[in-house]
């Protein structure tokens, strides 16, 4: 946890951008902010390693905030350099959905950096969103209403259904690849 903190202080976190493809035309359509830690003596660290620690410590907040920030900062930087719009995707935790201030976290960190919401999708889990309903709705309500993409990560892990799923404002269901892993070799 101390590590951590010391991570945020140091700027030891990166974000790695992956491409998101339409399969049918191999036209990048986005990217997805992929969060990395520099450990001065372990090197580069994937969420499994901390990712947990930062959940259970509630330094996941702080950390969310900042991938949040730096992925405005890095459309803007792109929109600067003349670049085409994409869309960039962000993870948020389930720390960050509880925090009763998310909505207007993310809605300052598109003002400050002049974004407009569909420049961003948040990715949430199944299982993270059915935690608590009605207050999920709520929010996911208002940023959809902002124009910010919400995607379902990790789909069909959890136990809800699509008549749960039609209550909330999704626009991507992100299919969790336990199911797609064996498809060019599984009939069923």
């Amino acid at each position: 946890e101390a590590d951590l903190r010391r991570a945020l202080v140091h700027n030891e976190f990166v974000l790695f951008y992956q491409p998101q493809v339409d399969a049918l035309s191999g036209e990048v359509r986005g990217f997805e902010a992929l969060l990395r830690w520099w450990h001065p003596q372990r090197g580069l660290l994937t969420p499994g390693d901390f990712i947990p620690v930062a959940e259970e410590s509630g330094v996941i907040v702080p950390i969310g905030d900042w991938v949040l920030s730096q992925t405005c900062a890095q459309i803007a930087a792109w929109r600067k350099a003349g670049l085409p719009s994409v869309r960039l995707s962000v993870n948020i935790s389930a720390r960050q959905l509880e925090t009763p201030d998310l909505v207007e976290n993310v809605m300052r960190a598109l003002q400050v950096y002049s974004l407009d919401g569909n420049q961003l999708e948040l990715e949430i889990t199944e299982s993270l969103l059915m935690r608590d309903f009605e207050a999920n709705a709520i929010k996911l309500g208002r940023l959809s209403a902002a124009g910010i993409r919400l995607a379902i990560d990790d789909f069909g892990t959890g136990y809800s259904s699509f008549k749960y799923l039609s209550r909330f404002p999704i626009h991507t269901l992100k299919i969790d690849q336990s199911f797609i892993q064996e498809l060019d070799r599984e009939e069923n």
